[in-house]
């Protein structure tokens, strides 16, 4: 049996135990984070290697990542015991008790209008960045999907303005979330708008992370609004459902494909298999031989850096390079660069490396364990300040917004996710909060249990 194996092994161990202890105890919670976690660290660190071993190929982008594999995985299993272990620490409870209270009631009105709000930046965000590019035209090359001009586009345009953009998501869960708690007209039609618009700016990019996000949070929200969990029926079928609607996004969001859209659903009817692929051999589950790759040149070529990976790129993202002209390129394009420098040549390479990259690029097997059981204890944060306020409107919709937004989190490197989190969670919080009962309008009872 390799090494590779058995490391898989030891990391589906490491994620399995916790939820097994749960539903040994009878409390287990399939909207808890560490059952979102252990789905996806299992999918990049146990079923991708397997796969690359089963089919016997090490050939990650033209790059042989066979002689570092094993080392990838043995940080996902390090990674994966830091996470659960703090995770299941009281710590984490003590700090959602010591975190301010939401507001008890909240004014619709007032936080329909500021999401209308939020949303209306939003769009005006994306115009901004389309505009400038190409005039009218640049519209119809985002709505047209991913392509050599949207490619071009991104690469040549304000990336403040494309993550800003981002803010209808926030701003279509707040309307949704008001519509289902005060289903009035005006409330369901607002909210239907909004939903509309955050599709018009996910679906023809292709950002499926962000629509889990939207789509998912809306389906945890209204099982949180019921006080209810789905079945085991429902959480075999959803997650296939997902493979499938994943994998149909992901061609289509191509605009060559568009054309074939008949071809696509036969070649689905005909090998349902195809639905796997993204995580058995595409981008969706890159990160172990992603990160293979990197550890070629991390730390022997790349050493460490001792904080420069992570709070030095946080300090440099902000700054925009029309100000800094020689502001240095974001760490992941400095492994691609030297590690796959063909790919990185002609553009649209960009894999995902997982946080554990930069952790460990930083402050080495130290960095990975001290940084995944950061993770950890912000998940187990949110899940007990949840249960603390679980029936708080605008507790239950961040709560179901960054449930998903984890997968998101375990994906990308850390300073991606402060901006998106900043851009997706944060709005809902501060809408909830600005829209205070001290304002005059219709007002909704959130109970404090």
């Amino acid at each position: 049996m390799s090494t590779v194996v058995v490391l898989s092994i030891g990391v589906a161990v490491a994620v399995v135990l916790p939820i097994a202890w749960r539903i040994r105890q009878g409390r287990f919670d399939p909207f808890e984070p560490i059952v979102v976690f252990a789905l996806a660290w299992a999918v990049m660190f146990v079923v991708r290697p397997l796969a690359i071993v089963v089919r016997d190929d090490t050939i990650f982008y033209g790059v042989d990542i066979g002689g570092t594999l094993d080392e990838a995985v043995l940080l996902g299993l390090l990674g994966a015991v830091a996470f659960v272990v703090a995770y299941e620490r009281p710590l984490g409870v003590g700090i959602a008790r010591r975190l301010p209270s939401p507001p008890e009631q909240v004014d619709t009105r007032a936080a329909l209008g500021w999401s209308i709000g939020v949303a209306a930046t939003g769009i005006i965000a994306l115009l901004l960045f389309l505009l400038p590019a190409g005039g009218i035209g640049a519209i119809g090359t985002f709505l047209g999907g991913r392509g050599a001009a949207l490619d071009e586009l991104l690469a040549t345009s304000p990336m403040y303005l494309w993550w800003a953009s981002l803010l209808v998501i926030p701003a279509a869960l707040v309307a949704v979330a008001l519509a289902v708690t005060e289903p009035r007209p005006v409330m369901i039609v607002v909210a239907a708008a909004l939903l509309g618009i955050a599709l018009v700016r996910t679906v023809p990019a292709g950002n499926r992370v962000f629509l889990l996000v939207l789509g998912g949070g809306i389906v945890v929200f209204l099982y949180l609004r019921a006080r209810s969990r789905p079945g085991i029926v429902v959480l075999v079928v959803a997650p296939l459902l997902a493979l499938f609607v994943s994998k149909a996004v992901l061609d289509l969001r191509y605009a060559e494909n568009r054309q074939n859209v008949t071809t696509i659903v036969e070649r689905f009817v005909a090998s349902p298999s195809r639905a796997f692929r993204p995580i058995l051999e595409g981008p969706d589950a890159e990160m172990a031989p992603a990160l293979a790759g990197a550890l070629s040149v991390v730390p022997e070529q790349l050493p460490h850096r001792y904080g420069g990976v992570t709070l030095g790129d946080l300090a440099r993202r902000p700054i925009p390079r029309q100000l800094w002209a020689g502001k240095p390129d974001p760490p992941g394009h400095e492994v691609v660069a030297l590690v796959w420098p063909e790919a990185r040549a002609t553009g649209g390479f960009d894999p995902a490396f997982t946080p554990l990259l930069y952790f460990y690029w930083d402050f080495g097997l130290l960095g990975v364990l001290v940084g995944l059981a950061a993770y950890g204890l912000v998940a187990r944060s949110a899940y007990a300040y949840f249960r603390l306020y679980e029936g708080n409107l605008g507790v239950q919709i961040a709560f179901a917004a960054a449930l998903w937004f984890l997968v998101v989190a375990v994906r990308q490197d850390p300073v991606s996710v402060v901006v998106e989190a900043t851009v997706v969670l944060l709005p809902i919080a501060v809408v909830f909060r600005i829209a205070s009962p001290r304002r005059h309008g219709r007002v909704v009872e959130a109970p404090m249990p």
